[in-house]
């Protein structure tokens, strides 16, 4: 009996689902000049994700990279679970590219560092939340800022 038992527990741990993921985002403009029409439309445009490292942590607390491709995609075999995809100023506890220490609220960012960019449930069916990496915020409205200013 107990071996049944483990038997069953061990095909259930195994199953696993490919799955594919194109990841878009909006990127908006940051200039301080008022933009023109041609600028307001190329923000309204999707742009690929593309060949971007995500590090992801599994709800089994293992850890791995994936990087997109040209496309935008993430294209895996991933075990049943739920898995957190942070981009690597997250994950490695670091500034947001482009910005300073100086000018960042240690306490702010921490908590910044602990929201995932991407989460993903494996499962019968995926489910797909993408959190802060379809519409990144401009620099100077990056919530942990000291002083907020408009680039020149």
């Amino acid at each position: 009996m107990i071996c049944i038992l483990i038997a069953v527990n061990f095909s259930l741990s195994a199953q696993s689902k490919k799955i594919k993921v194109t990841l878009v985002q909006y990127i908006p403009y940051c200039g301080g000049a008022k933009p023109t029409a041609e600028i307001i439309k190329s923000a309204e445009k999707p742009v690929a994700y593309a060949n971007k490292k995500l590090i992801y942590i599994s709800d089994k607390q293992k850890t791995d990279t994936i990087i997109t491709d040209k496309s935008g995609n993430i294209v895996k075999t991933l075990p049943y679970g739920t898995y957190k995809f942070f981009t690597p100023w997250k994950f490695y506890k670091t500034v947001p590219p482009g910005t300073k220490e100086n000018n960042l609220q240690m306490d702010c960012l921490k908590e910044e560092w602990v929201k995932e960019d991407l989460k993903i449930t494996v499962s019968k069916k995926i489910t797909v939340d993408v959190n802060n990496l379809k519409y990144p915020a401009c620099l100077h409205k990056f919530p942990c800022l000291i002083n907020k200013h408009l680039p020149r």
